[in-house]
């Protein structure tokens, strides 16, 4: 009982169904334009050919004339309370004409490229015609197609079509459904109603929009056979190699020049004196007298501070008590250090030491 409006032709038949159940068993009662039905009315007070048969649920109409047309209601009773349905009948008169379409469809449709979108088509006609789509063919593209059809003055392609729904008011509709639009898919589309009296057609046009993707990946896809990937990253990972055995060497070399320099300017007579023996460090930064500059040639008492020790020990091993140990005055000693850098990254440093009596 869902469909409520239904539209036939002349000369067709149509049955209006009505279930009901109650406690206790209800009754049913027929109306037309809410006035009884009766059996010897033929149903709905037919005239002409018109015949009509009333069963308890189901209410048929035969031969059907535009005098069938209107409201039919089935009402049905017991002593607990009533309901009631009401259908809508229309019975079309019967015209030699070609179909005609209705509506506003198709209409131009612009769609994404890659998306989906849909013609809608929707034709009167007495009898079930045939819907067929058409798409126009670009000139100089009729090669592409094994056969083509004319109308008017171009030639069309014809396309899959579906199911062709009939609907209420009399009228058929068909869809033409568009998946995954391309640029070749746009143009003019024709839904195309035939019966046996002609046809009628109308046209509509569809806009695919460009597709963006390619100017995206257009820049990688020219770059990637010049440069693969094992290039891609193997160049990075020999530069970072390279610089790190670079920088490794250069540190490495640094140390070895420190420690080399600081070992050339360590006297070799004061480190292999006894501890016991050296001079604080303070003493001999500080092992000359602040007393005017001397000729080395006319003052023999102008000692190193090496030799000083070497001569005390001297006095020491020949072990005469009676000479007694030489005194010098005050040694004042100053140390220079220099650091020269080459041009090749070695780095070279070395001290300077001064005696002054």
């Amino acid at each position: 009982m869902r469909k409520r409006v239904i539209a036939r032709p002349v000369g067709s038949s149509v049955r209006l169904k009505c279930t009901a159940s109650g406690n206790p068993r209800p009754d049913i009662v027929w109306l037309k334009d809410s006035r009884p039905l009766v059996d010897e009315e033929g149903g709905a007070a037919g005239r002409g050919d018109g015949e009509g048969k009333k069963k308890r649920w189901t209410l048929s109409l035969r031969n059907l004339t535009p005098e069938h047309s209107g409201k039919y209601t089935c009402h049905v009773s017991n002593r607990a309370g009533e309901i009631n349905a009401t259908y809508k009948v229309e019975v079309i008169q019967r015209t030699n004409s070609k179909p005609i379409l209705t509506g506003t469809h198709p209409v131009n449709t612009t769609v994404d490229y890659g998306g989906t979108t849909s013609f809608q088509c929707k034709v009167r006609s007495d009898v079930k015609p045939v819907i067929q789509w058409l798409k126009r063919v670009e000139p100089g593209d009729e090669n592409k197609f094994n056969s083509t059809i004319e109308v008017g003055d171009h030639r069309f392609v014809v396309l899959p079509t579906g199911e062709v729904w009939s609907r209420p008011d009399g009228s058929y509709l068909n869809k033409l459904l568009i998946t995954r639009a391309k640029e070749e898919d746009a143009g003019m589309y024709i839904c195309l109603g035939a019966n046996t009296m002609g046809y009628s057609f109308r046209s509509a046009y569809l806009t695919v929009l460009p597709d963006l993707k390619p100017l995206s990946n257009s820049i990688p896809t020219a770059t990637s056979p010049s440069l693969p990937w094992p290039v891609i990253i193997g160049i990075p990972a020999g530069v970072a190699f390279i610089l790190g055995t670079a920088l490794l060497w250069f540190c490495q070399s640094k140390r070895t020049c420190s420690s080399s320099s600081s070992a050339s300017a360590s006297p070799s007579s004061s480190s292999a004196l006894p501890a016991a023996q050296r001079l604080p460090a303070a003493n001999r930064e500080r092992t000359c007298a602040a007393a005017p500059q001397q000729p080395a040639s006319g003052d023999k008492d102008c000692l190193s501070y090496e030799d000083y020790i070497a001569h005390q020990q001297l006095l020491l091993a020949q072990g005469g008590a009676g000479l007694a140990p030489k005194v010098y005055p005050k040694i004042y000693t100053d140390i220079h250090t220099h650091t020269h850098s080459h041009v090749d990254g070695k780095v070279h440093q070395h001290q300077h030491i001064h005696y002054q009596c």
